[in-house]
């Protein structure tokens, strides 16, 4: 064996060229698998950082209108007091923070009020000082767990931090503990404060959350019962959420409750992606080898005397088998110690441009496991390119090619490349296919109508801390104040405040009914998503007014019930009719006010461009006050001087208000296609690296066969035949190989294409134009690729050609 390795080394240093070429091409191939599957690995594979995380589950309210709502504060005491199957379920609720741990050094956090049991149902145990439990905490103590990054931020890292007071938006915190680093959940939570209540306290201005079924504004999580399925845990809490509809027929009706593995939710929709990525390397990395294997074919030629040799002095064709195989395990070895390299820059690379919406890009690193499986590549890789070549070549016939009359084996070694090219192109049409499609889905994604004016807006996120501004009068209160302050400058040409901010989903929504018509079930209801605005709204993001008149000031919460509705909303319910002046109200109770629809504004893509624009209702702030909301201002001013406009008067208001993040709203949706846009730039750049391969390997296959065929070519112009008649037939030659690569990789994309249709968008899996401009460009670039060698059959001159042998 060492024999044999110490050989190979040396044949590979004989051919530098030869060599250079083989390992680059594996290099690549190899660079960008490992580059996709630290990606996978860091964000799929590696376990969650929490005590046997696989029984952990998301537990989701579901209604006949949205599959996956929060839970209203009975509910959750329910599925608590009454479940068989769960250990314990906690509830949680995000919302930003500003912590001040030394006077004058405010810093805006994210973080989540928490039930007493969300560090047990996690698995959580602290790495400085301890979580909550019902061992140590009770309702009402005021006690916070940092993460590593708060700790560092407030403290900076002191082990004194334990037992610190600490004050978050104006109300003081005891330290409790610190977590491990990158055990933050949910994802870019930085503290933690266990709630003063059984349930997380409620943004809105109520007493007893407990009483309203319909305020759902909290998320839960759970941990499955020892020897309990998942399946076990679903049915239980069904049957939990049946009887709270018999018990609450007016409020929970059709209402379901759903479970989901955390990984899932964790992970969500970017898995497919990955793997379609993964599976698009996997291609790239199996024409390479075609490519390889291609160029060992070739090689073999030169080497017929030599292998001819040694098999006539003894050499069996097991042991040329084994010498060609190590050369090409040397090869393929070499191309993974520089692909290692490729794909460490090309990791590092991803992570900088991945979207921000990518779970655990922290767990994203070039280790152990991702060498491990690199160089196993790399060795799997070198045996399957040199299989092939390796049967052929000791198929050659000692006598034949030690009298000089030719290699038998020549005609086999030219199918073999001719199917491997074939074998390029078909995969390289597949990976066209999907770029293309991608390429095709993203152009119409981005020309899509959002329903905003995006130009020359800025927006900031405004949270309140409801410990200063404990009711909806003091916050709409400051709310109004900012507003008038704003409205002031002259460079600020309209300014609003607005929940949920833009393509921000759906934060709230809720059923209501319509005065003259009768709802036999809750399922019957209209629906809506909820926003709360001020009339300046809709000016600063360029919503259009279609009827009727804007929220103003009259608004308030002292006057009678007002609500703007979108389009989409007035179509649905009220088709062919004027929305204007109807009446609606959230309950179906005599003692409740009606609404009047005062306007009509145009549609907006709220839930994401990607999704019809939904049925919105608009509500007064005054009248719907909430702790948070979403700034936003139109003016021609540079982004930066509006982001020290809006800082300076929240400073002059309130010295303690937290800066939200400022942006303009072009960033906001640009923002909003991260996702689409790097998986389609991904994909295209892996399909043109396979163009380029496939392209390489169409014209080595045609250099090959006009080396191979000089002296015919010789003979044929010697007797008559015109120099382009010969290019013409090689040129043929290579444009059937295409089309039959083609044609061949066209069926396996349209068999495949069904993958990618959950990432498509206006586009169908199966678009002819898509599939018929891939065939077109890969088979211009097949004929540039057979012309360029083939004109060398213009320049054989006979005499040459006779005596070439």
């Amino acid at each position: 064996m060492l024999t044999d390795l110490r050989y190979a080394i040396r044949m590979l240093l004989h051919s530098p060229a030869f060599s250079l070429v083989a390992i680059v091409t594996i290099a690549l191939g190899i660079g960008a698998n490992t580059a996709i599957f630290s990606v996978v690995n860091g964000v799929l594979l590696r376990p969650l950082p929490f005590g046997d995380a696989d029984r952990i589950v998301k537990v989701w309210t579901a209604t006949t209108d949205e599959k996956r709502s929060n839970h209203s504060a009975g509910d959750f005491q329910d599925l608590q007091r009454e479940n068989r199957s769960l250990a314990a379920i906690a509830g949680h609720r995000g919302i930003l923070f500003t912590a001040i741990a030394r006077p004058g050094e405010p810093a805006q956090l994210e973080g989540s009020h928490v039930t007493i049991d969300f560090f047990d149902v996690l698995g959580l145990r602290a790495a400085l000082g301890r979580t909550f439990s019902r061992a140590t905490d009770k309702l009402g103590d005021r006690v916070v767990v940092l993460s590593d990054q708060a700790w560092e931020k407030l403290f900076a890292r002191s082990a004194q931090a334990i037992g610190q007071t600490i004050r978050l938006d104006g109300q003081s915190y005891v330290v409790a503990g610190v977590l491990p680093p990158k055990a933050e959940w949910p994802e870019g939570s930085q503290l933690w404060l266990l709630s003063t209540k059984e349930v997380p306290p409620s943004p809105l201005d109520i007493n007893d959350p407990t009483a309203d079924r319909d305020v759902r504004y909290f998320e839960a999580i759970a941990r499955l019962r020892p020897g309990v399925t998942f399946e076990q845990a679903q049915d239980d809490l069904r049957r939990i959420a049946l009887a709270i509809q018999q018990r609450h027929p007016q409020t929970a009706a059709g209402r379901d409750v759903r479970l989901a593995p955390l990984r899932e939710e964790i992970v969500g929709d970017i898995r497919w992606a990955l793997l379609v990525l993964q599976s698009a390397v996997a291609l790239v990395l199996l024409i390479a080898c075609a490519n390889v294997s291609s160029l060992l074919l070739a090689r073999a030629t030169s080497r017929r005397r030599e292998l001819a040799i040694r098999a006539a002095i003894g050499a069996g064709r097991g042991r040329l088998i084994r010498q060609l195989l190590t050369e090409s395990l040397v090869l393929g070895a070499a191309g993974g110690l520089v692909g290692l390299l490729v794909g460490s820059w090309l990791m590092g690379f991803l992570v900088r441009i991945l979207p921000e919406t990518v779970p655990r890009t922290g767990e994203i690193t070039f280790d152990r496991v991702v060498a491990i499986s690199t160089l196993l590549t790399a060795l799997l890789t070198g045996a399957l390119f040199g299989v092939l070549p390796a049967l052929q070549a000791s198929q050659a016939d000692a006598n034949s090619v030690l009298k000089q009359s030719g290699d038998r084996g020549s005609s086999g070694r030219a199918r073999g490349r001719a199917a491997l090219v074939v074998l390029e192109i078909a995969l390289t049409v597949v990976l066209l296919a999907g770029a293309g499609l991608l390429l095709n889905s993203f152009l119409r994604l981005e020309r899509v109508e959002s329903g905003l004016r995006p130009e020359n807006v800025t927006v900031s996120g405004l949270t309140i801390p409801q410990s200063s501004y404990p009711t909806g009068a003091s916050q709409t209160a400051l709310y109004g104040r900012l507003i008038e302050a704003l409205t002031r400058h002259g460079e600020v040409k309209a300014v609003g405040i607005g929940f949920p901010g833009p393509l921000r989903g759906s934060n709230a929504s809720g059923s209501f009914f319509i005065e003259g018509r009768h709802s036999t079930s809750r399922a019957d209801r209209p629906f809506a998503h909820i926003g709360s605005v001020s009339g300046g709204y809709f000016g600063a993001m360029g919503i259009p007014l279609i009827a009727g008149r804007l929220f103003s000031n009259s608004d308030s919460a002292e006057q009678p019930g007002v609500g703007m509705v979108s389009v989409a909303l007035a179509r649905k319910y009220w088709p062919g009719e004027n929305a204007v002046g109807k009446r609606i109200r959230f309950e179906d109770n005599p003692k409740e006010p009606w609404m009047t629809v005062v306007g009509v504004v145009g549609d907006v893509r709220q839930l994401g461009l990607h999704e019809e624009a939904p049925p919105i209702l608009y509500l007064p702030y005054q009248q719907f006050p909430l702790p948070f909301t979403n700034l936003a201002i139109r003016s021609t001013a540079p982004e930066s001087v509006i982001a020290e406009l809006i800082r300076s008067e929240m400073k002059a208001i309130d010295p303690d208000l937290p800066g939200g993040e400022v942006s303009s709203l072009q960033e906001v949706l640009n923002r909003s296609i991260d996702q689409p846009r790097f998986r389609t730039m991904l994909l295209m750049a892996f399909a043109g690296l396979a163009l380029i391969l496939a392209a390489v390997g169409v014209y080595g296959l045609m250099s090959y066969t006009i080396t191979e065929r000089t002296r015919e070519i010789g003979i044929r112009v010697a007797l008559g035949a015109q120099p382009r008649q010969m290019m013409h037939r090689a040129i043929r030659d290579g444009m059937v190989l295409a089309l039959v690569g083609v044609a061949i990789g066209v069926v396996v994309a349209l068999a495949s294409a069904r993958v990618l249709s959950a990432f498509l968008f206006g586009v169908d899996p199966t678009d002819p134009m898509t599939f018929a401009a891939v065939s077109i460009v890969l088979l211009a670039v097949a004929l540039l690729a057979s012309y360029v060698p083939s004109r060398r059959a213009l320049k054989v001159d006979p005499i040459v050609a006779l005596r070439s042998e």
